[in-house]
């Protein structure tokens, strides 16, 4: 069935004129300039002696339309639209637009008699003298002859063509500076000025160069001149020119000092495309050799072969066979890029260092230690969670053989065997460290974390004193000097040592800036009075302390009652010396939180522990502040900082909340169960454990790491951990078991029964239970005896592994070792 015809439009001459007036301010408002000038031209016609608005409403649409068309280089157009205005309008508005637009279409003689008879109109129109100028620079005889004897254009003129006829025959910079300076900065040919001396600098200093150009208007005549500076001062000046016109490409070319061969080099390679093929750069090179410098066409050929292999045919008939090295080095790039097997594509990065090793040149060895540095990213990256980083670690330490100067790897072997639990390595690493740069403030730094986390306050303090005596302004040096002497006063005040905890609190004091006092000092002290029956004193210190805590009571709550802590101190003892009232009825708001939130982490940085048992007091009015939240970025924040504390209850609760915001997103998902759970995967619930895995799942799908990471990590959990690695040896990291939910607590109900029988009878049910086990694949029955009855006595790995016959075989990775079906 044929659509019916829609009716037709009705032509402008059957409108009535009111609808023709709405219709052309509607026009007029929606830049609908064409046909709104249509509109006010059959508004004029019916009735000529109308208002004076009709004839105002059509020259403003005139107007607009003619700079529309000049918008699209369509001058003459322009100008043609401009020329009614006066005609059917009585006005002749901005005549500097009609002047330029005759000018850009070439039509001077007409230009001019239009700039002679809107001579007062034109007074100011700057942009228009400047175009003018650079017309009467090029000789345009109609401009020369219609331009006054006294105007500006032409009484600057012989200046301004001294100038350029200086530059352009080559005379000595300074003259052409000279002639430069008798430019006024006021005159039309100012432009000139900018761009010739842009031009000038452009080889000695081409920032200055670009500095000048950017004083050029957009629309000045002078803004090809711009371009060529532009090119000239580009870091990759290839590049520019390729943006280029092809005529201001060749000037551009002669400013940078091209010959026509190079010249035509450029425009080859612009013939590529932006994105050109591995193929055609190596063949471009290879078709080009005699413009290049050998050496580096070479390598150019070389850095392309890992990507374009089917070269390497053509590059041996070019420059001969690969040497040793870089036939290796070729091996190792392509295995990368093929994500081949990691260990092969170590092997032949192993095999590059192999050939470097007996050598003394400094930049063969320095290229053998980046080699190793390479091979220990590719281990960080590929590594599948077995990898104890024992490789990752012989990789950096044998690159200090080649370049011992590199401090960032003393620093990533101090942190990664400070991860791996290897304390004495770490320690020893940082100290190393501190041998061969002892002036860096980065090292020191390192220096300080291992000092205080031996207890050797003192010497954290003096290494952060040095840092402070290289750089004065160094926040972070002069917060960790001040807490080195605060734990130190500490240590001094649980030994009774009374006057000495007073001079370190004198020396944390004079740390302080007077505008970033914490009151943690001021804290102390109260405390310290207190300890010595100073009960005034005492009081007076704690609420000065707490007054420069500043914020709601809520912080200075957590900051007295950490402070308390580390003393062995009960905090409620305090609490009404401090003022602080009854922590239960506080209150607190978003900002508050968030407060709480960064000055729990600063805790956590300082090593700060059972943060948990801080928080119990402030249960409620947290949860009260918790549930006004409403943004998805505040809880996450609330949620991880709980997370870290540990406070389980108040974790679950913020979780829960963020749920009600933003239904299964798997990281609230994680805290919500981890809370409940309380860190521990034997207390999660079969059906919390399900709604982890299908977390885990999404986080995997939405390429969410943060939470999958989180997610395996808590799935991964076991209830005890061998010191092996899956080949045997020590390991730093434990080798999870993870087992189901439900099993655990079975374990932990059979644990239960058995401390409650006499020892006689808990011996021979253990040992039943243990010969009732059924075998197990991956377990011989010697360990599998001796990790379940470690599981129900609660034994530790010493007691296991007196328990294991020697050289039993561990069992690898593989089989069922990850995480299996869970039992219903």
């Amino acid at each position: 069935m044929r659509k019916p015809t829609p009716p037709p439009r009705p032509r402008l001459d059957d409108l009535p004129t009111r609808e023709l007036i709405a219709r052309g301010g509607a026009l007029l408002s929606a830049h609908d300039y064409k046909d709104a000038i249509d509109v006010y031209k059959l508004l004029l016609k019916r009735e000529p002696q109308a208002e004076a608005g009709w004839r105002e409403s059509l020259a403003t649409a005139y107007l607009e339309r003619a700079r529309q068309l000049a918008q699209k280089a369509m001058h003459r157009e322009a100008a043609v639209l401009w020329e009614n205005i006066p005609t059917l309008c009585d006005q002749a508005p901005q005549p500097e637009l009609y002047v330029d637009w005759l000018l850009r279409s070439g039509q001077y003689a007409k230009a001019m008699r239009a700039y002679t008879h809107h001579a007062t109109a034109l007074a100011n129109a700057g942009e228009l003298e400047t175009l003018l100028a650079a017309l009467a620079l090029a000789g345009q005889r109609e401009v020369l002859q219609a331009i006054p004897p006294n105007a500006p254009l032409r009484a600057h003129l012989t200046t301004a063509q001294d100038a350029l006829r200086a530059y352009g025959q080559g005379e000595a910079e300074d003259t052409v500076r000279e002639r430069l300076k008798a430019i006024s900065i006021r005159s039309p040919y100012r432009d000139l000025r900018q761009a010739l001396a842009a031009l000038l600098k452009l080889e000695t200093d081409p920032d200055g160069a670009l500095a000048l150009v950017e004083r050029i208007p957009p629309a000045s005549p002078y803004q090809d001149l711009a371009e060529l500076v532009r090119a000239g001062a580009a870091r990759e000046p290839s590049r520019a020119l390729l943006a280029l016109a092809p005529v201001s490409r060749e000037l551009a070319g002669g400013l940078l000092g091209l010959d026509a061969r190079q010249i035509k080099l450029i425009k080859d390679w612009a013939r590529l495309g932006d994105n050109p093929s591995d193929k055609a750069k190596f063949e471009f090179v290879t078709a080009n050799l005699a413009l290049f410098d050998r050496e580096q066409a070479r390598r150019a050929c070389l850095a392309l072969l890992p990507a374009y292999p089917q070269g390497l045919r053509p590059y041996g008939h070019l420059f001969g066979p690969l040497p040793p090295f870089e036939a290796q080095q070729l091996k190792a790039l392509r295995a990368e890029r093929e994500d081949d097997d990691l260990d092969r594509t170590l092997g032949h990065w192993q095999a590059c260092v192999d050939l470097l090793r007996h050598e003394t040149d400094p930049d063969h060895r320095l290229m053998a230690a980046l080699i190793l540095r390479h091979m220990a990213e590719l281990l960080h990256k590929g590594d599948d969670g077995w990898d104890d980083g024992a490789r990752l670690r012989d990789c950096l330490e044998q690159s200090l053989r080649f370049d011992p100067d590199d401090r960032d790897v003393y620093l990533q072997l101090a942190v990664l065997h400070k991860n791996a639990d290897n304390d004495k390595e770490y320690h020893q690493w940082v100290e190393e460290a501190v041998k061969r740069f002892p002036n860096d403030p980065l090292v020191l730094l390192a220096a300080v974390k291992t000092a205080t986390a031996r207890k050797a306050h003192k010497k954290a303090a003096g290494f952060a004193a040095r840092v402070l005596e290289l750089d004065p302004i160094n926040t972070k040096a002069r917060t960790v000097l001040i807490n080195a002497h605060l734990a130190h006063a500490r240590k001094l005040m649980r030994a009774d040592k009374y006057a000495l905890a007073e001079k370190e609190l004198d020396s944390a004091s004079r740390l302080e800036r007077d505008n970033a006092r914490t009151g943690i000092v001021e804290i102390n002290r109260g405390l310290l009075a207190l300890q010595q029956r100073q009960r005034d004193r005492g009081r007076q210190w704690l609420r000065e302390g707490v007054r420069l805590a500043g914020g709601p009571l809520l912080l200075a709550w957590v900051r007295l009652a950490v402070e308390a802590l580390r003393l062995k101190l009960e905090p409620a003892d305090f609490q009404r010396d401090a003022e602080l009232g009854d922590p239960r009825k506080l209150s607190a708001s978003r900002a508050d939180l968030l407060a709480l939130a960064q000055l729990l982490n600063a805790y956590r940085e300082e090593a700060v522990k059972d943060l948990g048992s801080v928080l119990e007091e402030l249960e409620k009015p947290l949860q009260r502040a918790i549930k006004a939240l409403t943004s998805e970025d505040d809880l996450l924040l609330i949620c991880e900082s709980l997370h870290q504390a540990p406070h389980h209850g108040l974790l679950e609760y913020a979780a829960s909340r963020a749920l009600e915001i933003r239904p299964e997103r798997p990281l609230f998902v994680y805290h919500q169960i981890y809370g409940r759970a309380e860190g521990k995967l034997f207390l999660v619930k079969d059906r919390d454990h399900d709604r982890l895995e299908c977390a885990l799942g999404l986080a995997n799908a939405t390429k969410d790491h943060r939470a999958a990471a989180s997610i395996t990590r808590f799935l991964s959990q076991s209830p005890f951990s061998l010191p092996f690695r899956p080949g045997g040896g020590p390991a730093s990291l434990p080798m999870p078991l993870p087992m189901p939910p439900r099993m655990r607590r079975e374990i932990e109900e059979i644990r239960k029964e058995l401390e409650r029988l006499p020892p006689t009878l808990r011996g021979r049910m253990l040992d039943q239970i243990l010969d009732d086990l059924p075998p197990d694949d991956d377990f011989p029955p010697a360990m599998q005896r001796a990790i379940m009855k470690m599981m129900l006595l609660g034994g530790n790995i010493g007691d296991l592994l007196d328990e294991l016959p020697d050289n039993l075989p561990l069992p690898l990775p593989g089989g069922r070792g990850g995480r299996g079906k869970r039992r219903s």
